[in-house]
């Protein structure tokens, strides 16, 4: 029996992979239908993804969305964008993990909790940067990070095939 539901988990996992293949695609941030990548520029987050998110502004002045740039990216069209970036303080918490202790060695185990320090990002972003503006063409990827001079830097990739 066990060696049957063994055999099944890859079956499954190629599955669930298949069905959810968009999931790994970069998000549309255009309005309209799919474009063909040689209209397109896809911009991504390369480094410190936790601690100093980039986000792209859209819309209004007055009504501007931010959009998280990830390490998958966004696929914009060719034009002039408006990005900024959080910067959050790591800090320490403490959270629980069970550990299993042995009663007689190497015959009998109880579960027991075990304190774990772990690292995490604070609530609030201690510091916004300055608006920057990037001018993106076709056909590029493009990387963004922000530096630890408190600036968004970038990258031209290479061409987005």
């Amino acid at each position: 029996m066990k060696l049957k539901f063994i055999t099944l988990i890859p079956l499954f996992v190629a599955l669930f992979i298949s069905l959810s293949g968009c999931y790994l695609d970069p998000r549309k941030v255009y309005p309209g239908p799919e474009l063909p990548k040689k209209k397109l520029a896809l911009i991504t987050q390369t480094d410190y993804l936790e601690y100093r998110p980039i986000y792209i502004l859209t819309g209004n002045k007055g009504e501007r969305e931010e959009i998280r740039v990830d390490d998958l990216g966004i696929t914009v069209l060719p034009g002039t964008y408006i990005f900024k970036a959080k910067l959050y303080h790591p800090r320490l918490r403490e959270s629980i993990r069970l550990a299993t202790m042995p009663v007689i060695p190497g015959e009998s185990y109880f579960p027991m909790q075990q304190p774990v320090l772990k690292w995490v990002r604070a609530a609030k972003p201690y510091k916004e940067t300055d608006d920057m503006e990037l001018t993106v063409m076709a056909e590029f990827k493009y990387g963004l990070w922000c530096a630890d001079d408190k600036q968004i830097k970038i990258k031209v990739l290479g061409p987005y095939k």
